[in-house]
């Protein structure tokens, strides 16, 4: 059986996301936004066909995010740790002001070469892509996917599937509120993707998500990014 449509979510929004500090492999709770930003993902999901299973990182904010989707589709969950946030190091916990003032060296090579870059002495996007193909090696594929993840974890996804160059996957970015989709065939792989938006002025958990996909692999622009007003969501791991 060949993998036939993936739809990649990320966890939603965390107090540390609202904060802005580095998660990585530590953990803090889903805000009461990131609950409803995964319910908003199963609505969408169940409104576009359902799936056959959700591949979810062990992680307890995307087991969280996950419990919410599946609450729309009750499918198979399968859990990884091939899936979890990229390890940051000494950088765990900390805002990227504190890394900056207290860890200058290794800040200045984050800018330098960001893909190669290991924040804190962890990982990089190379490592992340190679334990995602040992997870492809080891799970048996399904038709439809879904793949409950991280922000950083979502670049090596999605630099597998699209074939992204360095500079490319660093661009990507995947807001808490949005959902990739990638329509997979033996010759060409397309990608959109979904963006929950507030349903009223005067409720900003009553999330929807757009009824059209949007083209395009990096997830967001300027301004979705200020309407969310989760920039440290987009910078932070």
């Amino acid at each position: 059986m060949a993998l036939r449509v993936l739809y990649v979510l990320r966890h939603g929004q965390t107090e540390w996301n609202l904060a802005g500090r580095m998660q990585g492999r530590m953990d803090s709770p889903l805000t009461a936004l990131g609950e409803a930003q995964a319910d908003a993902h199963g609505a969408l999901l169940k409104s576009l066909g359902g799936v056959d299973e959700l591949w979810v990182s062990s992680a307890n904010r995307t087991r969280a995010t996950a419990a919410l989707v599946n609450k729309h589709l009750t499918a198979p969950m399968r859990f990884s740790d091939h899936l979890l946030e990229r390890d940051c190091g000494t950088w765990s916990g900390k805002t990227l002001d504190e890394v900056a003032a207290n860890e200058s060296d290794n800040w200045s090579e984050r800018k330098s070469d960001p893909y190669h870059h290991r924040p804190g002495g962890g990982e990089n996007l190379p490592d992340l892509v190679r334990r995602f193909r040992q997870l492809l090696d080891e799970f048996e594929p399904v038709e439809n996917l879904v793949i409950v993840a991280h922000g950083v974890v979502s670049k090596a996804i999605l630099q597998h599937f699209l074939g992204l160059d360095e500079a490319q996957t660093m661009a990507v970015k995947h807001p808490n509120s949005l959902l990739y989709r990638l329509v997979i065939s033996p010759d060409d792989v397309k990608v959109t993707h979904f963006l929950a938006h507030a349903a009223s002025a005067l409720n900003e958990l009553d999330l929807k998500h757009t009824a059209l996909p949007i083209d395009g692999f990096l997830g967001h622009s300027v301004t979705q990014d200020t309407n969310q007003a989760s920039s440290a969501a987009m910078q932070t791991e």
